[in-house]
């Protein structure tokens, strides 16, 4: 779960009783109020600058209030759903930010206060709504622009609304729903919310190179402007329909069309037909591309594979991988097929706006889909395959480094060892623990015989030394051997080409041996044995600095 939020002391406010919902959804609404008075403030500037008289300040308000909730109109008779998109984008963006600072402000918010932040807007949107039809019906007989339906008027203040502040819900509650919604969903969302802005920054590029290669036909259109305040006025109409193009051309970034009355544009083909006269629509293409704009598709194919494989590393398994990927292609099908609904309607007399939204989703779902899942499934096995190896020669070397734990050698009395035993089994050399056991004839027998040819156990303190002795030379003898069997099923080959990590091992092993060795050859030495063999030369080798006997 994740820890609770931290909550001002000046804003704790309890979140059971119908008062706090009720503050909760008047709060949430504030934005609403808020537009309604700039929209006043901008109007009335425009009329005191334009030196016209103050009795279409309500109707000029309403009408400005129907284009923030994106409400088609009609002007004396003539449709015109093709709408900007920058006001209703800006205003949802008011209401995600108020409705999550509302939310921050309540002690543990639940379901309760979001679905009452989200009427609270909803309910004051669509009463201004309807206060704005009203008086755009009232100034009918001076006033030629109204609402086309108000049902449609209503349910587009509703959507814009419900948009706003559902944003605002989810960048709150992201956090609690990353612990239900399972993985792949998460990562879903997230790759298709990366794959359409790539889109739309790819579109915003074109259309910048648009407006600079048709800079002198945008010149010539704001002429008609003929002064500052017109030129504004055009400027400003471009600039707010700006996302409307910018959506539309991410149709043609996938194989679709888009089209503008009769003018229809895609990477392959351009039909031309009258255009409005706004600087903006100058910058469209009047002639057929060059093969090399079909080059657009390449680079949406690029997009969708480097976004894919740079989201690899969220996921532990293919199918995963895979499934998010489709949820990513889906997201931005469903974004192209209702991209004419938001961002196209009817221009007047000029026609339809909008793309072909069936065929620009199926190639948006395919190409995403088939390439960007391909490329995660490539990706993410190249990653499991390192992270593989990586595990094993982890594995590998802590089994390595293991071997520090075990009783540590001598190189004098490793020596000494591998003779003994190679005295008892002269064929074999005693090299592998088999072997040992084998000529062993049983446990008794690790006690040793006595130097002078005595039988084991006449003098107990002599036997258990020498069993200590012949264990240690057991394991001094077969360590390392014993560890590369214990890992066959491990690449030997990547720790065996480090000759640092096992002459550090050996030595380590070497030097805490002596103590070991030197006390029971000590002690062999107080019980009157006789002398080392001469042959032995390796015996005068061993450290001046062992213990001298006492008895």
């Amino acid at each position: 779960m994740s820890p609770q939020r931290v909550i001002r002391p000046a804003a704790r406010r309890s979140p059971a009783g119908a008062g706090s919902l009720l503050w909760t959804a008047a709060a949430a609404a504030l934005p609403v109020i808020v537009t309604v008075l700039v929209l006043v403030v901008i109007t009335l500037a425009g009329l005191l600058f334009s030196s016209t008289g103050f009795d279409s300040l309500f109707a000029v308000v309403a009408v400005e209030w129907l284009v923030v909730n994106r409400v088609p109109l009609t002007i004396d008779a003539v449709e015109l759903g093709f709408l900007p998109l920058l006001p209703p984008l800006l205003y949802a963006v008011v209401l995600a930010r108020q409705t999550r600072a509302v939310l921050s402000d309540i002690e543990q918010p639940g379901g309760r206060e979001a679905a009452s932040a989200i009427a609270g807007v909803t309910v004051a949107g669509m009463a201004l709504t309807g206060l704005a039809s009203l008086l755009v019906g009232s100034a009918a007989s001076d006033f030629a622009v109204r609402e086309s339906s108000l049902p449609v008027a209503l349910a587009w203040t509703a959507a814009v609304s419900i948009a706003g502040s559902g944003v605002g819900v989810w960048l709150y509650f992201r956090r609690e729903l990353r612990e239900v919604l399972p993985l792949w969903v998460r990562g879903g969302i997230h790759l298709g919310i990366a794959f359409v802005l790539a889109m739309w920054a790819i579109s915003a590029m074109l259309v910048l190179i648009g407006v600079l290669f048709a800079w002198e036909p945008i010149l010539a259109v704001m002429e008609i402007g003929k002064g500052f305040v017109g030129t504004a006025a055009l400027t400003g109409i471009s600039v707010a329909y700006l996302p409307n193009v910018v959506m539309a051309g991410a149709a043609l970034l996938v194989g679709g069309e888009a089209h503008l009355g009769e003018a229809s544009y895609s990477v392959f083909a351009v039909s031309r037909g009258p255009m409005p006269e706004v600087p903006l629509a100058a910058a469209l293409p009047t002639t057929n591309p060059h093969w090399v704009v079909q080059g657009l598709l390449l680079v949406t194919v690029v997009a969708a594979a480097v976004l894919a494989r740079s989201v690899a590393h969220w996921f532990r398994t293919t199918a995963d991988a895979v499934k998010a990927t489709w949820l990513a292609a889906a997201t931005v099908a469903v974004v192209t097929a209702v991209t004419p609904v938001v961002a196209g309607g009817t221009l007047g007399v000029l026609g339809e706006v909008g793309t072909g939204s069936l065929i620009a989703a199926g190639m948006a779902l395919l190409l995403f889909g088939i390439i960007g899942s391909t490329t995660i499934a490539l990706s993410l096995a190249g990653m499991t395959r390192r992270r593989e190896r990586a595990e094993s020669e982890l594995a590998r070397r802590r089994r390595r480094v293991g071997t520090a734990d075990l009783p540590d050698e001598d190189p004098v009395e490793d020596d000494l060892a591998e003779q003994d035993l190679a005295e008892e089994d002269p064929a074999e050399g005693a090299t592998s623990e088999e072997t040992l056991f084998e000529n062993e004839p049983d446990g008794e027998d690790l006690a040793g015989e006595d130097p002078e040819g005595g039988e084991p156990g006449e003098n107990p303190e002599d036997d258990d030394d020498k069993a200590d002795s012949h264990i240690l030379e057991f394991g001094a003898g077969n360590t390392d051997r014993a560890d590369h069997g214990a890992g066959d099923d491990v690449d030997d080959s990547a720790l065996d080409s480090d000759p640092a990590m096992d002459t550090d091992t050996d030595v380590d092993a070497d030097t805490d041996l002596n103590a070991d060795t030197n006390a029971d050859t000590d002690t062999d030495t107080d019980t009157d044995e006789p002398a080392a063999d001469p042959s032995d030369d390796e015996s005068s080798e061993l450290p001046d600095s062992a213990p001298e006997a006492d008895d």
